[in-house]
């Protein structure tokens, strides 16, 4: 967090500054019209479900995976070009890709969740990262894209470590799972949930399903 060339913030996590969300404070016309009405904030206007812009970075990111990267291209600098940018792509990158949803879907999609579905979706494609990084989906929790990017952007996880009260503050390769919860586990009576690889109770041994039909089959033969 700056001020020009002066940091403000070293550490957001424990650390927050008030500053106005214009992009998600949307004002309803038709309640703000309202006779009698007591508020005039707004901010209660319906919502999109699905804009362009990210239909276009969709589809820009099979193409990159379907090795069309002139139509990935395309897709991006479509956006670009309908924000009015001044510099446009001659080629992209699975990371100009990511790059331009951060600026475009800024505050309206779960980070997190996007890089671990395109770190899934990377691995699947067996196309490079603009590291020159690949991926395995069996293997995610020992590196993916999403853990690469915090290593090559992140100033705090990548080279912090911070203790407070206890707890520290690092980011792992299998953090791009969450564990399962120890009363989820507890409570399935009839077989051992497998707990996500790198968290506590982690066991290699414990037979998990690799199919819905394998599944049913278990529960109907155990009545669960």
């Amino acid at each position: 967090m700056y001020n020009g060339s002066t940091l403000l913030c070293t550490d957001t996590i424990r650390s927050w500054f008030d500053w106005p969300h214009y992009k998600i404070y949307i004002d309803d016309p038709v309640f703000l019209a309202t006779p009698g009405s007591n508020r005039n904030d707004g901010g209660a206007a319906d919502w999109y479900c699905y804009r362009l812009a990210e239909t276009y970075l969709l589809r820009a990111e099979a193409n990159f995976y379907k090795g069309n990267i002139a139509q990935a291209t395309a897709d991006v600098n479509a956006v670009r070009t309908r924000a009015q940018c001044s510099q446009l792509y001659a080629t992209v990158t699975i990371g100009d890709i990511v790059n331009e949803r951060a600026r475009e879907l800024y505050m309206e999609e779960w980070r997190h969740m996007e890089l671990s579905r395109i770190s899934y979706s990377l691995a699947l494609s067996g196309k490079s990262d603009e590291w020159g990084n690949t991926y395995n989906v069996n293997s995610l929790s020992d590196n993916s894209y999403w853990y690469q990017r915090i290593q090559h952007y992140n100033d705090y996880y990548n080279k912090n470590n911070v203790t407070v009260r206890g707890r520290n503050y690092v980011i792992a390769p299998h953090n791009i799972y969450w564990p399962i919860p120890q009363a989820a586990i507890d409570a399935n009576l009839y077989a051992r949930l497998r707990q996500t690889p790198g968290y506590n109770g982690y066991n290699a041994n414990a037979e998990i399903w690799t199919n819905w039909q394998d599944a049913v089959a278990d529960e109907n033969t155990t009545g669960n």
